[in-house]
């Protein structure tokens, strides 16, 4: 039976709703959030400026600066617009144990995120937000990029407030032993000495580099350097040098540069990793770092898949590894988060504590004799294509070039063959409880520690060759990562295949 409404019901209704939505209580973010999603804007755009740098010569090539002008400046104006009305559309509500947000400009989108579902929680404070009191704070869960929520411009002391209560919640669901951490412990702090060893050992300088001899290579002809022109320029009488001065002064030129290359890195590591200090807190890990914008990043142990240990060939000079906490992430490129937490310029004994304290597992192995060593195999079949490569080139040479070429050539050859012969050595992997340590390196040494209960799936691959000499290669996949353990004897591959099934069946532990 229908029944009509009088005017009195209806009255009655509209202000229940009315009182339902005034309890539910939108925050909205301040104004000064603008500043910071069109620096992050402006920031994502100059990080693919080489992809975009045929736009940017285009816009040179124009009759004088009027075109340019107004192009960057309607960019600019975009961007603020745009980050004015994510800002305007944007509420969020905190709620006991979960996060409700609204954002979108055409459609709006509600993220409903539980607690229990954040993985990494970073409280960023750029330089220009420091005079205000103001941070960010990005709360990443663990199920896709879609649902990372960037809290702009809160105050400190809210931000904060809104960390704790993530940790305190996620700490009460979990049954993790770190859990059971109350008081936040200081582990390991950076000092310039250690920046300046990572920055000299690390390779960001020579992404830069190439970043621009490919926008370089882009340009036109006339912002090109002409070769005429730099002669030009040099001092008189250079050229009448002898070929001994010119290789030195080449030797200079080189040495200058290559100087100029560590400088770039070890400025870049001063600013990013400056301040750095890790701390356990509650449910894992903090990393506060940045010399002129301090950031915050949180990240659960119990989600840790991986940890790695890295030395190149400088850092073994000074003894040091970076030291990588990895855990599954869906962060896009660019984000404030990523499935990394790293530890520049450690010890081997701050390595193995930190990587023992991480995965809450046994002492880390590094002794030589506790590694099994994969099958000659391996090495005989690069020792194989090797050969093949130098006898195509020794036809070439003999039928097209001098002869003297073939000393070079052998020399390379002779000296790519002793590098696989010394991969080979330190390939290796061993099995100490419940993890598993994979060592690689050439000069100097790199591990990948795993805890095997936490692999989603076990593989065996064997090609007709690797059949006829009995050896197989494993391959572990992970949340982060997969793990491939190369040329393994066959009987020791079936070994770790089964002990690792049967640790993921017979004793299953939550992780994610």
């Amino acid at each position: 039976m229908l029944v009509c409404s009088t005017p009195k019901k209806r009255k009655d209704r509209r202000l229940a709703e009315t009182q339902l939505d005034g309890a539910e209580q939108w925050s909205t973010l301040s104004p000064w959030a603008v500043v910071y999603f069109s620096a992050h804007s402006i920031r994502q755009i100059l990080t693919n400026g080489v992809t975009l740098a045929p736009i940017v010569v285009g816009l040179l090539q124009a009759d004088g600066l009027l075109v340019p002008g107004i192009v960057i400046g309607s960019a600019i104006a975009l961007i603020i617009l745009h980050a004015w009305l994510s800002v305007r559309r944007f509420k969020y509500q905190l709620l006991d144990r979960r996060l409700k947000v609204r954002q979108g400009i055409l459609q709006v989108a509600q993220i409903d995120l539980d607690f229990s579902r954040v993985q990494n929680v970073s409280i960023v404070s750029p330089f220009y937000f420091r005079p205000l009191g103001l941070v960010s704070l990005t709360i990443e869960s663990a199920g896709s990029s879609e649902e990372e929520i960037i809290l702009a411009a809160l105050h400190e002391q809210h931000a904060e407030q809104i960390r704790q209560s993530i940790a305190r919640s996620r700490a009460v669901a979990s049954s993790h032993p770190s859990a059971q951490v109350t008081d936040e412990e200081l582990l390991v702090t950076r000092e310039t000495r250690d920046l300046f060893i990572h920055g000299i050992s690390s390779n960001q300088a020579w992404l830069v580099v190439a970043g621009f001899i490919g926008a370089y290579s882009q340009m036109p002809d006339a912002w090109q350097l002409d070769s005429d022109a730099f002669v030009e320029v040099l001092p008189s009488g250079l050229l009448e040098s002898s070929a001994v001065q010119m290789v030195l002064l080449g030797l200079a030129l080189v040495l200058t540069g290559f100087a100029l290359m560590l400088a770039l890195s070890v400025l870049a590591s001063l600013l990013i990793y400056g301040n750095f200090e890790l701390r356990r807190v509650r449910d894992g890990f903090a990393a506060r770092q940045g010399a002129i914008s301090s950031k915050v990043l949180n990240m659960r142990q119990r989600r840790i898949q991986t940890v790695t240990v890295r030395q190149n060939w400088i850092a073994r000079y000074f003894a040091r590894f970076n030291l990588s906490l990895e855990q599954i992430s869906h962060s896009q490129p660019g984000a404030e988060t990523a499935g990394r937490l790293l530890i520049p310029a450690v010890t081997m004994t701050q390595s193995a504590e930190l990587t023992t304290t991480a995965l809450d597992g046994p002492p880390m192995l590094i002794a030589a004799e506790s590694f099994s060593r994969v099958s000659s195999y391996y090495l005989r079949k690069r020792w194989f294509w090797l050969g093949a490569i130098y006898a195509l080139a020794i036809i070439l040479v003999l039928s097209n070039f001098s002869l003297w070429l073939l000393l070079p050539t052998s020399v390379i050859v002779l000296t790519i063959g002793l590098a696989q012969y010394r991969n080979w050595r330190l390939l290796g992997l061993a099995i100490n409880g419940d993890f598993l340590t994979l060592r690689t390196g050439l000069i100097g040494r790199n591990y990948v520690v795993l805890p095997l209960y936490k692999v989603q799936r076990v593989t065996l691959v064997q090609s007709p060759f690797m059949v006829r000499r009995k050896v197989a290669n494993v391959r572990l996949f992970l949340a982060s990562r997969v793990v491939t353990l190369p040329c393994l004897p066959e009987a020791l591959a079936r070994e770790v295949a089964n002990f690792t099934l049967c640790l993921v069946e017979e004793q299953p532990r939550s992780w994610m």
